[in-house]
């Protein structure tokens, strides 16, 4: 009479079973009381306002802040700025800027300069005040590149662009893209830094190593 074969289970058939098992079984939940509706960033204060807590992050973060009145004083503002600080040529890819650039005769390049330092400017989806961060979009910037490759990076916004925390952001793209959201955004908190092996701060290494936010007030 002939004997049945049983094969013997290894080590390594024992382990894998295990772990498909236990990625069939449903685990209950471990963090049921977390509430994922209500805000963990620290309230705005009221007597600062969403403008003045933007302002204040965005320099905490090493950004740096600009306030003019109204779009005439802005082109004049970087007029003189852009040539004192070095940020020329000015590479622009967004259309909105493009055309604002051109009403003013200021020059600009649709394409990064080769060789020289690029420094992109363009406007943005919004600005967020609880993080000092800036929304941008590829839809909006007319090119990722615009704001993932610049040395410096200059952008422009009005103040009714500025809204109270990420939450806010995320509504008003929504808003405002209802029939084609764009692919991906993009938040920029400041310059971008790191540390090297001897943990000393290096900036610029995978961003921008200077951000400016000029802010112009709502007409």
């Amino acid at each position: 009479m002939a004997k049945s074969f049983k094969p013997e289970i290894t080590n390594k058939e024992q382990i894998l079973g295990d772990v498909r098992n236990a990625n069939l079984e449903k685990l209950e939940a471990k963090f049921q009381d977390i509430d994922q509706r209500t805000d963990t960033w620290i309230p705005i204060k009221e007597e600062d306002g969403t403008s003045i807590t933007f302002v204040q992050n965005l320099q905490n973060h090493g950004g740096i802040f600009i306030y003019l009145e109204n779009r005439d004083e802005f082109a004049d503002c970087i007029r003189q700025l852009a040539p004192e600080n070095g940020w020329e040529p000015l590479w622009c890819t967004s259309p909105i800027m493009q055309r604002f650039l051109a009403k003013h005769g200021i020059d600009y390049s649709e394409t990064p300069v080769e060789g020289q330092k690029i420094i992109s400017i363009t406007d943005c989806e919004c600005l967020v005040a609880q993080t000092g961060s800036i929304v941008l979009s590829e839809t909006q910037a007319g090119s990722r590149q615009a704001y993932s490759t610049p040395d410096i990076l200059l952008v422009v916004a009005m103040t009714g662009q500025i809204v109270g925390g990420l939450k806010d952001a995320f509504n008003l793209v929504k808003d405002k893209y209802q029939d084609y959201m764009p692919a991906q955004l993009t938040i920029v908190s400041g310059p971008s830094r790191t540390t090297d092996i001897e943990q000393s701060p290096v900036m610029g290494v995978s961003g921008a190593r200077q951000v400016a936010v000029f802010l112009i007030e709502e007409e």
